[in-house]
């Protein structure tokens, strides 16, 4: 089984703009060099941000 060189707790806080400093800089230097490496980590932040693009939805809409 592969290491992650980030964990989901990386990527969450990084989904919500919530890292800073050298640890954003190194999951974005990943994700520029586009290889597959690139891509699997764009895979494994997608499903953090689609998660949090949806909680916040339902939010907006229990507060309409």
């Amino acid at each position: 089984m592969k290491k992650n060189k980030f964990t989901d707790e990386d990527l969450m806080a990084f989904a919500d703009k919530e890292t800073k400093g050298e640890k954003a800089m190194d999951i974005l230097s990943v994700l520029l060099q586009g290889d597959d490496e690139a891509r699997e980590l764009s895979a494994r932040l997608d499903v953090f941000v689609d998660t949090r693009n949806a909680l916040v939805n339902n939010l907006i809409k229990e507060n309409k």
